[in-house]
């Protein structure tokens, strides 16, 4: 394979699905406990749509024990609902490098590498579901998202992701907002943003996280030259000059006119009272009439 290829090459999803729901089950060490499934995990469902699994995301990010940020996948583990643990706090976190570099022929060495973040069961860190409630219930959010849905406007949240960040877990999430007319083009319009049991709800990322951290979080977004998109502002109407008009003297109807339309009333009457009579032959004559009478007065002009 060209290194220009190579360089194209991601780790797969389906197979890290795959490997993600063995895990779940098989990272137990212990005989009984595996056998108990009281230590199982699954992966949590989508906080976009709760009838499926969260997918896996690809993200550029540093794992604990990596020297410099990688191109990766990630997933995130939850109690297994069979075990009767339905909680969703998470367990675990796994992330796999899915650079394959750009030597011709050769994967880099660490492509393929599965790095694993168990957390431990004294420490209670919210799963994709609860922070997606805890943004949805918090009343600041709340306010906010119902003024960007004023007018013709979709609020759109995006995808919910996790990133480990100073010894935690980070949560951000885009909010978008379209127009509900025909042309749907989504925009950026605020960050969400968790870590432990605080969110920040701001313009960009970089704001969110400095709101979040308490101050310059010494993080950068990519995202602070972003203006944010001012809301839009409705221009007063002026108001008509009045102008003089002088009034139209109206004209009389010619004879024509006035024939045509006692043809058109004379032969409703006469398909009403054929129509009561049950004549259809009458009816259907009245109606030629009619129709006659009426294109007549729509060729006069309405004079």
């Amino acid at each position: 394979m060209s290194a220009d290829l190579m360089s194209h090459v991601r780790y797969p999803t389906d197979l890290f699905k795959v490997q993600r729901a063995i895990l779940g089950v098989y990272h137990v060490g212990d005989a009984q406990s595996f056998y108990q499934r009281d230590n199982a995990w699954e992966t949590p469902n989508d906080p976009q749509n709760d009838s499926e699994l969260q997918p896996p995301y690809y993200l550029t990010m540093q794992m604990p024990g990596q020297t410099s940020p990688t191109y990766s996948m990630f997933t995130t583990f939850i109690p297994s609902s069979e075990a009767g643990n339905a909680r969703n706090v998470l367990m675990g976190y796994l992330a796999v490098d899915s650079n394959a570099g750009d030597e011709a022929g050769t994967a880099r060495d660490d492509y393929g590498k599965l790095r694993m973040l168990v957390i431990s069961a004294d420490t209670t860190v919210p799963g994709p579901g609860q922070v997606q409630n805890t943004f949805n219930a918090d009343p600041l959010v709340s306010s906010q998202i119902n003024l960007l849905k004023q007018g013709q406007s979709d609020v759109l949240n995006g995808n919910l992701l996790t990133l480990p960040v100073g010894g935690g877990l980070l949560y951000v999430q885009p909010v978008f907002v379209q127009s509900s007319g025909a042309t749907k083009l989504p925009t950026l319009q605020k960050v969400l943003v968790s870590f432990g049991n605080d969110i920040a709800f701001e313009d960009t990322l970089s704001e969110a996280l400095d709101a979040l951290f308490g101050g310059d979080a010494g993080a950068t977004g990519g995202d602070s030259d972003v203006t944010p998109t001012p809301g839009a502002t409705t221009q007063p109407t002026p108001e008509p000059t009045p102008t003089e008009t002088t009034p139209s003297t109206p004209t009389e109807p010619t004879d024509a006119y006035q024939a045509a339309l006692q043809e058109a009333q004379q032969a409703m009457l006469d398909r009403d009272a054929a129509l009561k009579a049950g004549d259809l032959t009458a009816f259907a004559e009245a109606d030629a009439r009619l129709t006659a009478a009426v294109e007549q007065l729509i060729a006069l002009g309405g004079q």
